[in-house]
């Protein structure tokens, strides 16, 4: 991620990222973090990790770390667990309250750089495009367009009650990624 000119320190994301898969569980980055290991931003506000791995497991192997947990609202079907005061955040069953019923993005290691284990940018495509956030949806779209979807992760986000717009955008894109 050496093309990030501004980033909480990435030592306290490695520290994470080896503590939660030290401890067993399946972590992924997310948000900008994904988006700047894409080369696709710059600037990196706070750390975003994705778990699929229950509450209490977590906080098992987060044991003595200092934590705020934020439940879910109007938008997001999912919990957060705010650590290092906010530089890193841990997103546990990322999901949203869509108008079809609950949208879960799945927690998908789709590579590793520099040992940090990168979320699904077909996910971040969608959750961006449910968070409003369109001109981050669409660069992940665009960038899935020139290097190819996961067809295993496209299958099971069309398995997800998206908006049908949103649907045949994900299925329109080539499933050609080598991995």
């Amino acid at each position: 991620m050496h093309h990030v000119k501004s980033s909480p320190p990435l030592s306290l994301l490695r520290g994470y990222v080896e503590r939660l898969e030290g401890g067993g569980l399946t972590v992924a980055l997310a948000g900008s973090g994904l988006l700047a290991a894409l080369g696709l931003t710059d600037t990196v506000h706070d750390w975003d990790l994705t778990t699929d791995d229950p509450h209490e497991r977590v906080v098992a192997v987060l044991a003595g770390e200092h934590h705020v947990l934020h439940g879910s609202d109007d938008l997001h079907a999912d919990h957060k667990l705010a650590l290092a005061g906010g530089m890193v955040e841990l997103i546990l069953g990322f999901a949203f309250h869509a108008e079809g019923g609950v949208v879960r993005i799945p927690t998908i290691v789709s590579a590793r750089m520099e040992d940090i284990p990168l979320g699904s940018p077909e996910g971040w495509a969608i959750a961006y495009h449910l968070l409003g956030r369109m001109e981050k949806s669409a660069a992940l779209f665009d960038h899935l367009a020139r290097h190819g979807a996961d067809p295993a992760t496209v299958s099971r986000l069309l398995g997800q009650p998206l908006p049908a717009p949103l649907a045949a955008r994900l299925a329109a894109l080539p499933t050609s990624r080598i991995t």
